[in-house]
């Protein structure tokens, strides 16, 4: 039984977590890092891999940014902006002394769903993750993880929409379709005030109409922009994960308000995806970075 040594980068945090290639968890925990300097991040994972590395295989990582897994290039970094067409991989492995790969957190999150969840065995299929720092995003095309030209295909944050500002990026759909815009939408129209998205499902479940209200028109715009995506890829399978995954009654309403935009459409020549639940929640990261160390070291 492989065991490997998977560190998920966030703003300021890591987690870190030693998994078996079977997924069984078998230790975790967080260090926090600055952001400002590589060796703020680098130093904490050598720590860590100090720590652990006689009984791993090596290091997977995964990070915000635009990223070539197969060569190991950092072209962005997200919040990391020391980060630039970089040979990250290469380095961070100089740096801790094993063998280390990497991926972007969303396409991480979609591996572990076409490895071992909700995308497996889907030849095309979409991966959603809603968050509260924007819209992660993956595109599955023939069973594979799909990179684009620049690695950068999936990236639907950056799409646009045309709500308040059409010229600005309060249209984009990391900002127009994330928790906090829910809350924002949902205050406006029920005129309740401190909603935070466990109140909201709580008062959605409780029958408050006012509410409710709120959450279909947000659902509305979140169904727009699955509409354009599935017009470009023609998926089989939308996965929904995030915050909004997590409230099977939310994820119910997210594949009504989809079928409703659907059926509603003037012309009925693109045919809805199914609406899944991500499988692993909080560990998709966690075991697409398994997946992905896995792949491209020729144990699959």
């Amino acid at each position: 039984m492989d065991k490997y040594l998977v560190v998920n980068l966030d703003r300021s945090k890591l987690r870190y977590v030693i998994v078996t290639d079977e997924l069984d968890i078998l230790e975790q925990g967080n260090e926090y890092t600055g952001i400002e300097r590589k060796e703020e991040v680098f130093e904490p994972i050598k720590k860590i891999c100090d720590r652990y590395r006689d009984g791993v295989e090596g290091l997977s990582v995964t990070m915000p940014g635009v990223i070539d897994r197969q060569n190991g290039i950092a072209h962005s970094g997200g919040v990391y902006e020391w980060v630039r067409e970089m040979p990250y991989a290469k380095e961070l492995s100089d740096y801790v002394g094993m063998p280390v790969v990497i991926a972007n957190d969303a396409k991480a999150a979609c591996m572990a769903e076409m490895g071992y969840g909700s995308l497996k065995r889907v030849k095309n299929g979409i991966m959603l993750m809603i968050l509260n720092t924007g819209i992660g995003g993956a595109v599955v095309v023939d069973g594979k993880l799909l990179n684009g030209q620049n690695f950068a295909a999936g990236e639907f944050s950056y799409m646009r929409g045309d709500y308040e500002e059409k010229d600005g990026i309060q249209d984009m759909f990391a900002l127009a379709c994330n928790p906090d815009k829910l809350a924002s939408i949902v205050e406006k129209v029920s005129g309740k005030k401190n909603l935070n998205f466990l109140r909201i499902m709580s008062k959605v479940s409780m029958g408050d109409e006012d509410v409710t209200r709120g959450v279909e028109m947000f659902l509305d715009r979140l169904a727009t922009f699955i509409y354009n995506i599935q017009c470009v890829v023609d998926a089989e399978v939308c996965v929904i994960g995030g915050a909004l995954a997590n409230d099977p009654g939310l994820l119910k309403m997210i594949e009504k308000a989809v079928h409703k935009k659907f059926d509603e459409a003037p012309f009925h020549n693109i045919f809805p995806p199914i609406i899944r639940e991500c499988t692993f929640h909080s560990n998709s990261r966690t075991y697409g970075a398994v997946y992905n160390f896995r792949e491209l070291t020729g144990r699959l």
